[in-house]
């Protein structure tokens, strides 16, 4: 089954486009963080630039403002990039489209039992039931906490969605690997881009991609694996505050 439209990029647009989306989304993490010593009138040198890089894994404000950043840097990119293609309509290149309040129900009644699937792999794979990486997260401010729930839980899975159930999946859609040979592809590049995570959660978060893709197609949706990508983050944060004790 291949989506095929000439107001899409294909293939090679796809993938050469994707590099520089993939660049911009490092470029987009590491910005934030340059304007934010700037404006406290830290010294930027090399060296307190690498190490405050470094420090962005342990610091929930740092965190929150790098995964915000990005997104309001990337987003803008990759509607464009999108929009270059001659004839091409945002609300078609990216299945801009509401859903019904029962499709909501049959996908969020399809979220939990994924999210059940998710916490029997993980004990079966003999990973921690949080990730090292989430666990290692320090608050310096009551606020920095909900600055990280707004960026893990909204933002994180609006850009995501957008790239990776939007852009990249219609754009491989587009070639001869077809609809489901995308879903296969963009859920692996998915997974990757979490290697700060165990690789039992990286498995997992491989097959999750699979179904929001699939329901992304089903749907005919981007909103529709975005609803699910939101509560499944929300889940684990509240799981992770749960777990250190601060709900």
């Amino acid at each position: 089954m291949r989506e095929h439209s000439t107001n899409v990029w294909g293939l090679v647009g796809t993938f050469f486009w994707g590099i520089l989306i993939a660049v911009f989304l490092g470029v987009g993490q590491i910005f934030p963080l340059y304007i934010y010593m700037l404006l406290g009138e830290v010294p930027v040198t090399v060296d307190s630039f690498l190490n405050f890089i470094d420090s962005v894994e342990s610091d929930a404000f740092l965190l929150s403002i790098s995964v915000i950043g990005s997104a309001l840097i990337v987003l803008p990119l990759v509607f464009g990039i999108a929009k270059l293609k001659k004839g091409s309509i945002l609300k078609e290149y990216f299945a801009l489209r509401l859903f019904s309040w029962k499709t909501f129900g049959v996908w969020l009644g399809i979220l939990i039992l994924l999210l059940i699937f998710e916490s029997y792999a993980i004990e079966a794979l003999g990973a921690k039931e949080t990730p090292s990486f989430m666990t290692n997260i320090e608050y310096p401010t009551v606020s920095s906490i909900w600055l990280l729930v707004f960026a893990v839980t909204l933002m994180a899975p609006l850009i995501e969605e957008v790239v990776f159930r939007g852009f990249l999946l219609k754009g491989f859609s587009n070639s001869f690997m077809g609809i489901y040979g995308a879903i296969i592809l963009t859920s692996a590049l998915w997974a990757v881009i979490h290697l700060q995570y165990e690789l039992a959660y990286v498995s997992v978060i491989f097959v999750v991609g699979l179904v929001f893709g699939y329901a992304r197609v089903k749907t005919n949706s981007i909103f529709v694996p975005m609803m699910m990508h939101f509560f499944m983050n929300l889940v684990a944060m509240m799981g992770l505050f749960y777990e250190k004790g601060m709900v």
